[in-house]
């Protein structure tokens, strides 16, 4: 007995879909663990050292988030009003935040202990940094300062009072514990020499600067705002490189990849990954909501990132998937019946013949009711929910099956309501498709000639029908200006070359090209019987 020959499906690819390596770096990040807060998050922070918790800033609290169980392990309420800026320092045994009130508190977060407080501010306190190598920490405000204070005694050390704006973002400089990096909404960043308490380079951003990173050279810092992030050189001043990949502002910088990847965050709801070599986008990351702030834990092992939704607050932690290992098995498994099985040390003589048993071939479920005869039965697998929507193809190809062998108006035939439906809202949603609709044409004139006499039975498939038409009647509208298009682009052809014109391509031959106006678009849904649908379906796409 012959073999059954499956059923030949073609899945067409999107061939602007390229994987790189960027891309499958990123895409091995877990399914986001996603925690709802009751106001929007300001700040996010990983701990640089073991085991990485995790700071987010939201409301009048800092919440410290154990990375492996994403579950808050210490809460930091401390604040009369809002905190903002939650910032661990380099051997993560202390926290730093700012507040509302303007005042920036120190803590020991593990015992949850405040251990200073600096005042000073006459304004909020958006964000703070610890100097790096020194007892001391820096603050930004919006009262237009920053100042260095002494950690030991709660001192001022320099007060920075050149900016003209509120100060929204600011760091130490990685490679001298005397400079520091401010941005500001005079949209200007200026770096400061702290002995002297004055700035040594202020460069213009444009717009008003909401983050800063710099290189850990020292020699190049990067600045946000408005829809554009600018790279400058910190000894010339002079601007490196402008990204303008967002729509939206620019909220959060980031590094990723030991420093040889850059993220920036944006109200557009999207991260984008650029390489620092050439400044391309790499990669893209899409969120649910305007994200606000976001942090890396070492290795990139944690994507953290704060949004705002509907007044609300979303944290999302993305943890990387680990390889994936599988156990060697040594020992080969004994047979537990030997009869009919050929062991290793088996010899054949020269008259045995081995007969060697054809694995089977597993058919899907719709094949098996195709072979079986159980058309209607087999259009129903393929119109399920995922078939239709994920694989759309082999849907079209079961339709055409169907036809070849003669069984389509058995399939459609005889349905309810409930079982019809399906299909009509197949045919409605890819009728226009290029590829398919060359034979979803075919399916739907048989469709309106079995129930074109039965619409008035149920208003639901009134509308379905009348939806389709509208389908229909935007293609044939689509066709008509094409066909226009390709008239004129005719006449252009003819007019630059009059002695090639009976060489000249034809509009038909353009047409035959055309991914849209093909000769599949010729032909016409056919009327049903009842005089009053075809008043109201029959259509015309010549």
């Amino acid at each position: 007995m012959a073999a059954y020959k499956k059923t030949f499906t073609r899945a067409f690819s999107n061939s602007s879909v390229k994987s790189t390596s960027d891309g499958i770096y990123w895409r091995k990040l877990g399914f986001p663990i996603t925690v709802k807060e009751f106001t929007a998050i300001n700040s996010v922070d990983v701990s640089p050292v073991e085991p990485h918790y995790i700071a987010v800033t939201s409301g009048p609290k800092v919440d410290v988030y154990h990375k492996h169980t994403t579950q808050v392990w210490r809460t930091l309420s401390r604040f009369q009003r809002l905190a903002y800026g939650g910032k661990f320092r380099q051997d993560g045994q202390l926290l730093l935040a700012g507040s509302q009130e303007g005042e920036v508190k120190l803590f020991n977060y593990r015992q949850k202990q405040l251990l200073r407080i600096f005042r000073g501010h006459e304004g909020p306190t958006h964000c703070a940094d610890f100097i790096q190598g020194l007892p001391q920490v820096v603050s930004f405000s919006d009262d237009k300062t920053a100042i260095v204070w002494d950690i030991s005694d709660e001192s001022k050390i320099c007060t920075l009072s050149e900016h003209k704006d509120f100060i929204r973002a600011g760091i130490g400089s990685p490679a001298s514990a005397n400079m520091i990096l401010t941005g500001s909404y005079d949209h200007t960043v200026k770096l400061w020499d702290t002995r002297t308490a004055t700035s040594v380079l202020t460069v213009d951003h444009g717009t008003p600067v909401e983050s800063l990173v710099c290189f850990p050279s020292g020699g190049i810092f990067v600045s946000a705002g408005g829809c554009e992030v600018k790279v400058w050189d910190a000894v010339a001043g002079r601007l490196l490189s402008k990204l303008s990949q967002h729509h939206k502002t620019v909220t959060c910088l980031s590094f990723a990849c030991d420093k040889r990847r850059l993220l920036s965050g944006s109200l557009d709801c999207h991260v984008k990954i650029y390489d620092v070599d050439t400044y391309s986008v790499v990669h893209t990351l899409d969120y649910p909501a305007p994200v606000l702030c976001m942090a890396l834990a070492p290795g990139d092992s944690t994507l953290v990132v704060g949004m705002v939704s509907a007044g609300s607050g979303l944290v999302s932690f993305q943890h990387r998937r680990e390889p994936e290992t599988t156990a060697t098995v040594t020992s080969q498994r004994k047979a537990a019946n030997k009869r009919n099985v050929i062991l290793e040390d088996f010899k054949t003589v020269p008259n045995d013949v081995i007969v060697f048993k054809e694995a089977d071939d597993k058919l899907a479920r719709y094949e098996k009711m195709i072979r079986k005869f159980r058309f209607s039965h087999a259009l129903d697998t393929v119109m399920g929910s995922y078939i239709s929507n994920k694989c759309t193809h082999i849907s079209v190809a079961i339709l055409q099956e169907l036809i070849r062998c003669g069984g389509i108006r058995t399939a459609v035939a005889g349905r309810d309501v409930k079982k019809l439906m399906p299909l009509l809202l197949f045919l409605q949603k890819n009728i226009r498709h290029p590829t398919y609709k060359h034979v979803l044409m075919d399916v739907t004139n048989i469709v309106i000639d079995i129930y074109g006499d039965t619409l008035d039975e149920n208003p639901a498939l009134v509308r379905c029908f009348r939806q389709l038409k509208d389908e229909v009647a935007a293609e044939m509208l689509l066709s008509r200006e094409h066909i226009s298009l390709m008239g004129a682009i005719q006449m252009f052809l003819t007019a630059s070359a009059p002695e090639r014109a009976p060489n000249v391509t034809s509009v038909q031959q353009l047409a035959a090209t055309s991914s849209v106006c093909n000769s599949d678009v010729s032909k016409a849904l056919l009327p049903s019987s009842s005089t009053k649908f075809a008043e109201t379906l029959v259509v015309d796409i010549c």
